[in-house]
């Protein structure tokens, strides 16, 4: 008789278990590593939530089609509906463009650092990936993407901008020449661009056919438990998306629930401007304890402490109930999610006292 791992496909056997980050559900404690939105939905959107929960339709199956909350973001986006496709959170919508694109023998060109699923979701189909680091101001070269690109010859490029770990964006003007040169699906993750980087989402699709962009409703509208994320793209892709996707795979109530979020969606601009400003202050303040920290466009900061000693106070915060995220990769550096002024405070008097 087989085995139960002889039923395991070997490069699966072989992949480590992926874990976004440490959690710790303790009411005391300061979550500042996984790069949630400090403040949890207003008042009047959960009193229209509660209404709408009230209406008791839950015995029915959700549009799979997403229907409505694709119409309001076509609006935002000047975007034919077919250009949109609405996943499970934006990992939904990463893994689907991975699975209608690549195949067994098929290669993909990452940037390193960047969101570690990536890597997961290759090793999961079997295709091998090809890795660009940044350069040694933690940026990442355009140019050095159109090499690699002519000498790999990826079926795939994936970029985050603004990039994960480091906070650091491409521009628009750069992200536009990319797709001027390189003529093959690229697939830009945008998840964090409402914080300060350049959208290039009304491009997609339209002016690039190849381009393909994505986003999350978990960082800059407050709804990380929600899972609701979106792509755009030519209707082409899309409709090869499609074919892949759960049948129902955004419920009832996260529908209904983006709808409402994106009915007031000059409210969460105006409270991404309230994060930036905390961002920009807690910088200032690290400036004070000696840190180099780099420019940030997100709703986080990478920053390293004068001795370099990350690991240490990483594990000195732990012990004071502050969760922030150290990368054994990037021993030098801890990422620190933007939390609100008060719990920013805590951090920079807790750091100040070690």
């Amino acid at each position: 008789m087989k085995s139960l791992q002889e039923w395991i496909p070997k490069h699966i056997l072989q992949m480590s278990p992926y874990v976004p980050g440490l959690q710790l559900n303790e009411e005391k404690i300061i979550k500042l590593n996984t790069n949630e939105n400090p403040f949890p939905l207003p008042e009047f959107i959960i009193n229209q939530i509660i209404e709408f929960v009230k209406q008791n339709q839950f015995h029915l199956y959700p549009d799979p089609e997403s229907k409505k909350l694709r119409e309001k973001l076509a609006k935002i986006y000047n975007k034919n509906t077919n250009m949109i496709l609405i996943g499970n959170g934006s990992d939904e919508i990463l893994s689907l463009v991975f699975r209608t694109f690549l195949t067994i023998g098929d290669s993909v060109l990452l940037i390193e650092p960047s969101y570690s699923l990536y890597p997961v979701l290759c090793n999961a189909i079997g295709v091998h990936y090809y890795t660009l680091s940044v350069e040694k101001n933690f940026t990442i070269s355009v140019e050095r993407i159109i090499e690699y690109s002519e000498i790999y010859n990826p079926k795939l490029i994936v970029i985050t901008n603004p990039n994960a770990p480091t906070g650091i964006s491409i521009s628009k003007q750069k992200i536009n020449k990319l797709c001027e040169v390189v003529k093959r699906p690229i697939l830009i993750d945008e998840a964090y661009v409402l914080f300060g980087g350049e959208s290039i989402m009304e491009e997609a699709g339209d002016k690039f056919p190849y381009l393909m962009v994505c986003s999350t409703f978990s960082k800059a509208f407050s709804s990380a438990g929600i899972r609701l994320g979106w792509i755009i793209a030519n209707e082409f892709f899309i409709e090869q998306i499609h074919k892949i996707k759960d049948s129902y795979n955004v419920n009832f109530f996260s529908q209904k629930v983006g709808e409402i979020i994106l009915d007031h969606y000059d409210f969460f601009l105006r409270r991404i401007e309230e994060i930036q400003e905390i961002r920009d202050w807690f910088i200032q303040k690290l400036n004070t304890l000696g840190y180099f920290t780099l420019p940030s466009s997100a709703n986080f900061v990478f920053t390293s402490p004068p001795n370099k000693n990350a690991k240490e106070i990483y594990e000195f915060l732990l012990r004071n109930k502050i969760l922030v995220r150290y990368f054994a990769n990037y021993p030098e550096f801890l990422r620190i999610s933007i939390g609100t002024k008060i719990q920013m405070e805590i951090l920079y008097e807790t750091l100040k006292n070690f």
